[in-house]
């Protein structure tokens, strides 16, 4: 399938599935932080959507991803049918929860160089 394609199907999966979060969602543990889609990735045959969530606390409060994570994991079924209703593709991808950690590890790096910075 061609590369242009693709990624336009995987801006609008990320589209679908950051506002389905936002309005159609109502559990309480999503709300209780910021989930945030960082990317998704579509197989070429379009048989599965790898959609890698970030998760930063809300107000401070600590959370756990992992609870989070389950969360995401049991509403994988709501997000493929906005999908499948929103895009209308032949073949709606199967959603896989994945984790994105790149924010943390840059924030962890920015740490590290101020650690630095202030040695010197």
């Amino acid at each position: 399938m061609n590369k242009q394609r693709i990624a336009g199907i995987e801006k609008e999966i990320g589209r679908v599935i950051s506002k389905t979060l936002m309005l159609d969602v109502k559990n309480v543990k999503l709300k209780e932080a910021i989930v945030s889609v960082n990317h998704v990735r579509v197989t070429e045959d379009l048989k599965f959507a790898d959609v890698y969530f970030t998760v930063m606390p809300l107000n401070g409060k600590n959370i756990e991803n992992t609870e989070i994570f389950a969360t995401l994991e049991n509403i994988k079924g709501l997000l493929r049918k906005k999908i499948s209703e929103e895009l209308g593709l032949r073949f709606t991808p199967e959603v896989r929860i994945k984790t994105d950690d790149s924010v943390d590890h840059a924030m962890k790096i920015t740490k590290l160089l101020n650690e630095i910075k202030g040695q010197w």
